[in-house]
């Protein structure tokens, strides 16, 4: 009896230290009772009320549309307000005062075309006043001086030549009926031959003296831009006289223009001779062997310009014959 009571004792205290040490197991027992309980709550709600669940579908959808419209909405009002301020911008700059018009673009363009006629008169003044004088000037009156004579000679001697060719186009029908046929046809190519071949003639002068005064006088200073203004202001009366010439040979007055270019013509190989004679300070070769050489060598300049010359309007200057 003893030991069975002793036993019964220990059993007893071992269950009661195995209830101490593991707590937990009621608390677990406890919650898995809570969740059978409210298991089956979960799971009779969605079969209660499917009318519910559909409401609730379409309402999240609805309100998913509006919120995206929304977005679309406000990314369409900037566009809409950045295009007004282009409309308000350019309805501005089609009303503004400052805009360029066409007229007034004409008026400043002749403005300045006026200005600068008025500019290259008062250089021509003083070119024809003090031919001689070295004042430096801006090159583009250089420039437009001897633009000038090139198209007034060129003028000039295209005139001559149409009006000889139809005035007395009866009188060489007359003499011979293939006359009219070995004549050059008076066209763009020959208008453009002839402003070549007045253009190498003047540059063919300037070359000529640069060349003399640079390798045969030694003068270091002297360059082509120097030269340019030089014989510009020498070319002065010539450019006078040629754009006189030319306005007459427009008109038919052929004998009294040929008169002109020849007087304008002398007055540039005059200009040449001056230029070239003149001795230079750093020279040391003797006054008369200076002369003869610069003389040489400006002939023989000049003759190449005049045989390239003659290649262009060679067959023009036969029309002269009958003037």
């Amino acid at each position: 009896m003893t030991q069975e009571w002793f036993e019964s004792a220990d059993f007893e205290k071992t269950a009661n230290n195995d209830k101490k040490d593991s707590p937990s197991d009621s608390v677990l027992l406890e919650e898995d009772a809570e969740t059978r309980e409210e298991a089956p709550v979960v799971e009779e709600n969605p079969q209660a009320n499917p009318e519910d669940k559909e409401t609730s579908e379409e309402t999240v959808e609805t309100e998913e549309l509006a919120e995206k419209l929304e977005k679309i909405d406000e990314s369409e009002e900037p566009v809409k307000e950045v295009s007004q301020k282009s409309q308000s911008l350019t309805s501005k700059s089609l009303e503004s005062p400052f805009l360029p018009d066409s007229v007034s673009t004409k008026t400043a363009v002749f403005a300045v075309f006026k200005e600068e006629l008025a500019d290259q008169w008062v250089w021509l003044q003083g070119a024809l006043k003090e031919p001689t004088a070295s004042i430096d000037t801006d090159k583009k009156h250089s420039y437009n001086a001897f633009a000038l004579l090139t198209i007034f000679s060129a003028l000039s001697f295209f005139c001559a030549i149409y009006h000889i060719k139809h005035d007395y186009y009866g009188h060489m029908a007359a003499i011979n009926s293939h006359a009219i046929e070995q004549f050059p046809s008076l066209n763009l190519f020959s208008i453009f031959s002839i402003l070549v071949a007045t253009s190498l003639f003047f540059f063919s002068i300037l070359m000529g003296g640069f060349v003399v005064k640079r390798f045969v006088n030694q003068d270091n200073d002297w360059t082509l831009e120097k030269a340019l203004q030089e014989y510009s202001r020498l070319f002065a009366l010539p450019l006078l006289l040629t754009g006189i010439a030319s306005f007459f040979a427009f008109f038919n007055s052929l004998r009294f223009a040929a008169l002109l270019c020849l007087i304008s013509i002398g007055l540039v190989l005059l200009a040449n001779l001056y230029t070239i004679s003149r001795p230079s300070k750093d020279s040391q070769t003797d006054s008369f062997y200076r002369l003869l050489l610069a003389f040489l060598v400006n002939g023989g300049i000049l003759f190449l310009f005049f045989l390239a010359e003659m290649t262009l309007v060679f067959e023009y200057l036969r029309i002269l014959a009958f003037m």
